[in-house]
């Protein structure tokens, strides 16, 4: 990432962590599935790349997970995620720079929960690189990312709606109960061709797609009719990859 996206990302990160902290979409598909795609965390090492304030990575820990380290550009978002570990130590560690690991450290899981939207197409790769390095044999590399078959542009989406421009990215604006836009973001769009080479430019060679549930919960929470859809066209879906 360079400094002009780090700038930009560290602008819009912690607005972003704010307006996602109770977000439907995140708390009963994107973190509930994202611990299913990791598979049984105890005893495990996990290294959560692009950790924002830490939220998914202290799940991580809670499931069981022994040895964690949290990668975060944003050392505003890094700031908020060290805090918490001062109130509520989990023995949790938080760097901005792949160069703070130590050297030769390996880890069983690599997670990366929304980053490869945000990441420019040369750095598609980069990422994977970055991933496949500090992962350990036999281990495993989890990521979410926006659905490249997803369909329904223009229509909301429980409270997002999404758009395709014409340089080739989309917009995706958050909406609030009364239906408006609090939030707007540009992602990259990626196919599932593009993620596929990047994984195997970086050396990995079983990449899996998983489509996406909601958890029961949410469904009790919000309605069936929220969720219409949603399984049917998720605008999201989970990736796993071994070298």
């Amino acid at each position: 990432m360079n400094d002009k996206m780090k700038q930009t990302y560290d602008a819009i990160s912690a607005e972003y962590a704010r307006a996602t902290a109770t977000d439907p979409n995140k708390r009963y598909v994107q973190y509930p599935e994202s611990l299913r795609l990791c598979g049984d965390l105890r005893g495990k090492s996990v290294f959560d790349i692009g950790c924002a304030n830490g939220k998914f990575t202290r799940m991580m820990k809670l499931a069981g997970a022994s040895d964690v380290t949290g990668y975060d550009p944003s050392r505003r978002e890094l700031d908020d995620a060290r805090y918490e570990e001062s109130q509520n130590s989990q023995g949790i560690e938080y760097i901005t720079d792949y160069s703070e690991l130590s050297v030769g450290k390996r880890f069983d899981i690599v997670a990366a929960i929304m980053v490869i939207p945000a990441v420019e197409p040369e750095q598609l790769e980069e990422l994977f690189g970055h991933a496949g390095r500090f992962l350990a044999e036999d281990g495993v590399f989890v990521a979410l990312t926006l659905n490249p078959d997803f369909r329904r542009f223009g229509t909301v989406v429980n409270c997002r709606q999404f758009f395709k421009r014409p340089d080739g990215r989309i917009d995706i604006d958050f909406l609030n109960e009364n239906g408006r836009t609090y939030l707007s973001i540009v992602d990259a769009d990626f196919s599932k061709q593009d993620v596929e080479c990047a994984a195997r430019g970086a050396g990995f060679t079983d990449v899996c797609w998983e489509p996406l549930k909601i958890d029961p919960a949410g469904i009790e929470r919000y309605g069936v009719d929220y969720w219409a859809g949603y399984e049917e066209d998720c605008p999201y879906i989970g990736l796993t990859a071994k070298k």
